[in-house]
């Protein structure tokens, strides 16, 4: 029987946590591994959302809204891994000749992203914000190395296609893209009923405060 990458999911995740080659590699060749990168993304943004989730039991959201907006929190994280792929790999076409395929760096990105599925522990008080930096720093380097060892365009090279493309999203975020940002925070908003805070200092505030977030209203349309 061929052997997928469910089956070595052990092997792949603590090898992309410890940054080491050699996973990256097999999810870019195992059958099924696609699947795997995705579901990593995915699992990474419900561990963050449930992370934040203390603002919804702050506000005493039913469990029925609780859960959906840790799903629906889950597909919107997805969406900024989608538009990093695609721009890193627009960058590395465009600027380093590499015709790589787009489903390659999109495997290497998602299993990237395998420290994430700890930004549970930004709920931690005082320290979300540290963690929050190191695991994304963690994200970078294990993209980086992926993209060395994949597609073998060297570390700088590699360096600089991450970069650009994680600047092309941040910039597309700041201008065309703010009234999806807009209607993404609205939508969430919506579903959980209250005013959700991003911030993880406001977040920390609001816990040490006990300041409470404004519930919004059925109809109230995304913020301008």
């Amino acid at each position: 029987m061929t052997e997928t990458a469910i089956d070595r999911l052990g092997e792949i995740l603590w090898g992309a946590i410890a940054l080491q080659s050699n996973a990256f590699q097999l999810i870019d060749t195992l059958p099924l591994s696609s699947r795997l990168a995705f579901l990593i993304v995915l699992l990474a943004g419900l561990s963050q959302a449930i992370g934040q989730g203390i603002i919804l039991f702050m506000n005493r959201v039913k469990p029925s809204r609780f859960i959906l907006s840790l799903f629906l929190a889950a597909i919107l994280y997805a969406f900024g891994y989608i538009f990093w792929g695609l721009s890193t790999w627009l960058v590395c076409y465009l600027f380093f000749e590499q015709n790589a395929s787009v489903f390659s760096v999109a495997r290497v990105l998602g299993l990237a992203y395998a420290p994430e599925l700890f930004s549970i522990l930004i709920a931690l008080p005082y320290l979300g914000v540290p963690i929050s930096i190191i695991l994304s720093i963690w994200t970078f380097l294990g993209f980086l190395t992926g993209m060395n060892a994949v597609l073998e365009m060297g570390m700088w090279p590699a360096f600089w296609s991450a970069v650009l493309g994680w600047v092309v999203v941040q910039i597309l975020q700041r201008t065309i893209g703010r009234p999806v940002k807009a209607l993404g925070q609205w939508l969430a908003n919506y579903v959980a009923g209250v005013e959700l805070i991003a911030d993880l200092k406001e977040i920390e505030k609001v816990l040490e405060l006990g300041v409470p977030t404004k519930t919004i209203p059925p109809n109230d349309p995304p913020n301008k």
